[in-house]
């Protein structure tokens, strides 16, 4: 029986979670106002982190929005918009077309394995 695929949201949560633990940065605080252990090894945060970077080059606004939502431990997605300058739709519509867009580039790798 094959393992549980883990989801391409429970990645991001965790690669983001690996991130700030890695920069030093203390002031980013999870939601939880504790920041877990990432459970991810480092060469799933390293893929994680190079998907996010192509993420970042070719699509940029969807991008910054999946860096800034994961790893700003401590605001909405409706936060991250503001802060980006889009509103609460369209930082919807960017969080679930990059979100796709690193499921599929995953997928890829899981059929070439």
């Amino acid at each position: 029986m094959k393992k549980a695929e883990r989801t391409v949201e429970d990645l991001l949560e965790h690669w983001g979670r690996w991130v700030v633990l890695g920069s030093g940065v203390a002031c980013c605080a999870s939601r939880e106002n504790d920041l877990h252990t990432p459970m991810i090894t480092d060469d799933e945060a390293l893929l994680m982190d190079r998907l996010v970077g192509r993420l970042r080059s070719r699509y940029q606004e969807s991008g910054n929005v999946i860096f800034k939502y994961y790893t700003s431990r401590d605001i909405s997605l409706m936060v991250v918009g503001k802060k980006l300058g889009f509103g609460e739709e369209k930082t919807r519509q960017l969080w679930k077309a990059g979100t796709a867009w690193i499921d599929g580039a995953l997928e890829m790798r899981r059929e070439s394995a």
